[in-house]
């Protein structure tokens, strides 16, 4: 004989309500907390890499060019010899100054000996005290021929020494102009000399966004030749003189680069992140879903009847920089934003909020 059990109505009619929370679990999410502040602006500018340093290197007295060194694209050290003019009556000049410097020590040396004799015959009585005095005083004069003797020495040394041309940086040569036995004056160029190891990199700021760079200025540098390469670059000098025609002001950084890859007269872009004047929210860039027809949006955790549940908002992404993202606008009180797992969520889906700020 078989029993039937029944179930009073209502019993069934809650049974039936309760089993959908049952079967969907609330789904595990990383969230974090939405912050607000000051929206920034990407400023691009663009602008060309010069040389630190760069010379037009002539002889410090005329000559004859004996000897070219260097041709275009050699690199140099500080103090290299680059060309050598012809110094054969410098050197001449120097051997006599030599000589000269000889006999006046050598005058010197017998003076020194009369005065020291002249002393020993005073105290014998023998020769005038009016004698030894001249000798004392012969004696001075010799050893102020010797001083002026020592100094022409040296003028005629830095005579031959400044008929070679040294290099007064470590670089390379981008130009050479003159050639083994012409005659060259001071102030002829006969090499161009440019440092490579850092450069300047010139941008111009349009008035407007000149007062809203901070002291502090967020930057990166470009290089068209490099692409996808940030260079190493920071502000080096600011010129508060505007260019009346151009109504900008020159950003000059100073870019270091040991590789060798840049040169002088490359292109190059600057992005300059400036605060803007509206409120921003920022987020995690990770909370950023991109959609094909152009919609962006994220992934909401809101508090529900003292759970979570997931909504989805559009928003408006102002700036991306590293791992944050700037948002136009604010987001609702007491929001997460659902950073992991926000894939495949679905309207209304409840949450549970794993390492919950």
């Amino acid at each position: 004989m078989s029993r039937h059990i029944s179930l009073p109505p209502g019993l069934l009619v809650l049974t039936a309500a309760l089993l959908p929370a049952v079967l969907q679990a609330a789904t595990p999410v990383a969230v974090a907390l939405p912050e607000t502040g000051q929206a920034t602006q990407t400023l691009a500018l663009s602008g060309n890499l010069t040389p630190r340093q760069a010379s037009r290197l002539s002889p410090q007295v005329p000559g004859l060019v004996a000897k070219m060194h260097v041709d275009a694209g050699d690199t140099v050290s500080a103090g290299d010899i680059l060309v050598e003019l012809e110094a054969r009556t410098a050197e001449l000049e120097e051997a006599r100054a030599r000589a000269v410097l000889g006999e006046a020590q050598a005058a010197v040396a017998e003076a020194q000996r009369l005065r020291d004799e002249g002393r020993r015959l005073l105290e014998r009585r023998v020769l005038p005290d009016s004698e030894v005095q001249a000798r004392e005083a012969a004696l001075q004069l010799a050893e102020a021929t010797v001083a002026r003797a020592r100094a022409e020495l040296a003028i005629t040394r830095e005579r031959v020494v400044q008929h070679a041309v040294r290099a007064p940086f470590s670089g390379v040569v981008s130009r050479r102009l003159a050639e083994a036995g012409e005659w060259v004056d001071t102030g002829t160029a006969m090499l161009e000399l440019v440092a490579i190891d850092d450069l300047w990199l010139d941008v111009r700021v349009p008035q407007q966004f000149w007062n809203r760079l901070g002291d502090q200025v967020e930057l990166t540098a470009f290089a068209d030749a490099l692409p996808g390469h940030a260079l190493d670059a920071q502000v080096d000098a600011r010129v508060p003189v505007n260019d009346p025609a151009a109504r900008t002001f020159l950003l000059r950084l100073l870019v270091h680069d040991e590789s060798g890859r840049l040169t002088p007269g490359m292109s190059a872009r600057v992005e300059i992140q400036i605060p803007g004047g509206q409120a921003a929210t920022m987020v995690p860039r990770d909370a950023i879903l991109r959609y094909p027809d152009g919609t962006t949006t994220i992934w909401l955790a809101l508090p529900e009847d003292g759970g979570w549940i997931a909504r989805q908002v559009a928003v408006q992404v102002l700036h991306v920089a590293g791992t944050s993202a700037e948002l136009a606008g604010a987001l609702p009180q007491g929001a997460r934003v659902v950073t992991r797992g926000n894939e495949s969520l679905a309207e209304g889906e409840p949450l549970t909020l794993v390492d919950a700020p």
